[in-house]
């Protein structure tokens, strides 16, 4: 007996485990559903015996309640001396409902898939096994070879390796084109809480440390929950991680919301903190004039010239040998700077939060921040602050990495710092880089278009996206259709008659989307 065969006097068998499948019979029409069952056959009809074996054993009712009540009971504890505890009250909704299945009368099982090739030696049944696996994978069938153990509990028909458990009502009966198709369940079975899966009724949680990517986007229009669901998605990124969550609020419905729900959270005032950025000691002095010019370039829209000449006047006064000589005030001095109107009047606008007072980067603490920007009525202001906040705390972050998830960045407007971004830019670099230094990034806007010159960069790179209800065809079929594996029908029955709040949910690096439920934890219904 070796990895995925058992030789015996007469033959030799391979043992084939089939580990996923990402569709089920509801993704296909009835000629498709006809097409591919009899192309399953066709690829296992390979001219010897193969056995289909599908195990399946009901668990002891009794001491399964027992151990869902048990750990109800141990939850309830728990949430009792901590009310704030989101991720204890989940896990106690999701017991709950498993209890109330039961009570329905369904009884919960264990279960296995496997395929047994017979072949006349070893060399046979391992080739034939090979086949079939090709086979199966250009059905999308995800299958390998067993291994000695698992080969020792099947021939034994042991139960050990029986770990997958379900209900009658999740999974009505068991082929290969009837396994529900969800992406895989170490992406959404712990972490922060997203909401219910409106086919199983099961919830759905972020794995942020386990994603590729820690960044979430969410697309939808105006009223369709996005700025209730990025708070709660904070709020519980606070609380399960306890890390800085800072949320950039332009039109103080944030600040809002926060103070009707009851949470404590502290406002970073950009007039009262200063951004610091000319003497920011997490910015190299020796990048500092190109980190200036960007962020100053990107968000006051100067062009090339305007540019060359502000990184040269920069470079000369971060040059300078007198540190009291380092100042807006001194680069005003600047013959290249003050001949310019356009680059004197920045200047003189970035001075307004260059004050003396305490570093808003440094008044970030491990809770719940709010960057109050409602005083700022130009959007190139909002967008300077936003820009230059979040460039800064890049800087300071990827000084160390690989530390774990240690701050969230919440912006609800997107395209105030997606839009005029060049190639490559601080943003894009962070949403590509940032997981390894422990930033995560969760954003939301009206429509991909907001995302500018970079929209596949972006889209590549979040680590969930979440699109929310809209009633447009196009935006399914020629949007979410690139990224998620979508049907027709799915868009004429379901996904354009979606509500507030409900959304299509696809993880980074498996197409198959869940369709997502969100309800807020505590307080009034959702709104947007």
């Amino acid at each position: 007996m070796e990895k995925g065969t058992l030789i015996t006097d007469k033959e030799s068998m391979s043992f084939i485990v089939v580990e996923d499948v990402p569709f089920d019979y509801r993704d296909m029409s009835e000629s498709s559903l006809k097409t591919s069952i009899n192309a399953f056959h066709k690829v296992t009809n390979v001219g010897t015996q193969i056995d289909m074996i599908l195990r399946k054993r009901y668990i002891d009712l009794r001491s399964y309640t027992n151990k869902v009540l048990n750990k109800i009971q141990n939850l309830r504890i728990i949430v009792e001396n901590d009310p704030s505890n989101a991720r204890a009250k989940k896990e106690m909704e999701l017991l709950q409902s498993l209890l109330s299945k039961i009570d329905e009368g369904e009884r919960p099982f264990s279960y296995q898939l496997v395929l047994v090739i017979h072949g006349k030696s070893k060399e046979e049944a391992r080739s034939l096994g090979e086949v079939v696996m090709r086979g199966l994978e250009s059905l999308g069938i995800k299958s390998r070879f067993a291994d000695v153990r698992e080969i020792e509990e099947i021939i034994n028909l042991s139960t050990y390796s029986l770990r997958r458990e379900g209900f009658p009502s999740q999974i009505p009966f068991i082929t290969p084109f009837s396994v529900d198709k969800t992406p895989k369940i170490e992406m959404w079975s712990k972490g922060i809480y997203l909401g219910k899966d409106m086919t199983r009724n099961t919830s759905v949680f972020w794995n942020v440390e386990a994603m590729e990517n820690g960044h979430l986007l969410v697309i939808g229009p105006t009223g369709s929950g996005k700025t209730e669901f990025l708070i709660s998605l904070g709020i519980m990124m606070s609380f399960n991680y306890r890390i800085p969550i800072l949320f950039f609020d332009s039109k103080g419905d944030i600040k809002s919301r926060l103070k009707k729900y009851g949470y404590n959270f502290r406002v970073l005032n950009p007039f009262f903190l200063s951004l610091n950025l000319l003497n920011s000691p997490y910015v190299p002095p020796s990048v500092k004039p190109l980190f200036l010019e960007k962020v100053i370039g990107v968000t006051f829209r100067l062009n090339r010239e305007e540019r060359a000449i502000l990184f040269t006047s920069l470079n000369r006064l971060v040059s300078s040998k007198e540190k009291s000589r380092v100042s807006w005030d001194v680069l005003l001095e600047d013959p290249e700077i003050s001949e310019r109107f356009s680059l004197r009047r920045v200047i003189e606008i970035i001075k307004i939060f260059e004050n003396d007072g305490p570093s808003l980067i440094d008044a970030v603490y491990n809770g719940i921040n709010v960057v109050d920007l409602t005083q700022l009525k130009d959007e190139t202001l909002r967008r300077f602050v936003t820009y230059s906040f979040i460039s800064m705390l890049y800087s300071k972050y990827s000084l160390s990495v690989d530390q774990g998830l240690r701050i969230a960045l919440v912006v609800d407007e997107a395209w105030s710092v997606l839009r005029d971004e060049e190639d490559y830019g601080i943003i894009g670099d962070l949403i590509k880089r940032g997981r390894g230094h422990g930033i995560s990034l969760l954003m939301a806007t009206q429509n991909i278009q907001d995302l500018g010159n970079n929209t596949d960069v972006f889209m590549e790179n979040f680590g969930v996206l979440c699109f929310m209800n809209n009633g447009d065809k196009e935006f399914w079929n020629g949007i979410v259709k690139r990224y998620s594996n979508i049907l027709d029908a799915d868009v004429e029955n379901r996904l354009t008659f979606m509500g507030r709040g409900e959304m299509l949910v696809r993880f980074l690096g498996d197409p198959r989307p869940i369709l997502v439920s969100h309800k807020r934890l505590a307080g009034g219904s959702l709104e947007n």
